[in-house]
């Protein structure tokens, strides 16, 4: 009974010193980015040994998979299933993108830091791909599956792919002034308007 107690209080002291290592390196991530987060400045905010780290994780992609998961249970992204009860392609478009706005504004410092340096780091790239890509793809088809099939033409699907994009948000935001609000029902308004342009050039 005691070894398992023991057993148990050991395991219970490893995750905390796991939860710790973590969210030291989210904290780093967000504040000065992945690619100035060595494994050393995440063990000295953890208060671990480099040892200690290793033994946890033993390279930069676990490490990365750990966090980008803790982040993403914590703040979790809008979901696209839930836009399709809006049949209007343009309230859907505005509501889903006004969403996606309202999480890029709360998680902004990450995920620059994050898409900056995945830019240069590989392993971050795939690894920001394998959590926000699938989710960022459902998006985009969501709001383009409102539209009627003839609609739906190449100008359509580039302007909903930059629709969706975070540096767009960050463009019309934090660089045109505009609200979240307005600057998704600016991209809806644009939205409809390539539907309608690609509509017109069908039938032609």
């Amino acid at each position: 009974m005691a070894r398992r107690y023991e057993q148990r209080a050991r395991a219970e002291q490893q995750e905390q010193t796991r939860q710790r290592i973590i969210r030291a390196a989210l904290e780093l991530h967000r504040t000065v980015g992945p690619s100035s987060s060595s494994f050393s400045a995440v063990a000295d905010r953890a208060g671990v040994q480099r040892s200690t780290l290793y033994r946890h994780f033993p390279d930069e992609r676990s490490l990365f998979l750990a966090c980008s998961g803790m982040h993403l249970e914590e703040h979790p992204a809008p979901d696209p299933a839930s836009w399709t009860a809006i049949d209007q392609p343009a309230a859907r478009a505005e509501f889903g993108l006004g969403a996606l706005y309202a999480y890029w504004d709360a998680n902004e410092a990450m995920i620059a830091n994050v898409l900056r340096d995945g830019e240069s780091d590989p392993v971050l790239r795939e690894v920001n791909e394998l959590r926000m890509g699938g989710l960022i793809a459902a998006m985009r088809q969501v709001l383009l599956e409102a539209w009627p099939p003839e609609m739906r033409g190449a100008r359509l699907i580039a302007m909903t792919a930059l629709a969706v994009d975070f540096r767009t948000w960050q463009t019309l935001v934090r660089r045109g002034g505009l609200t979240g609000a307005d600057a998704a029902a600016c991209m809806a308004s644009t939205l409809v308007s390539t539907a309608a342009a690609g509509s017109i050039e069908s039938a032609a």
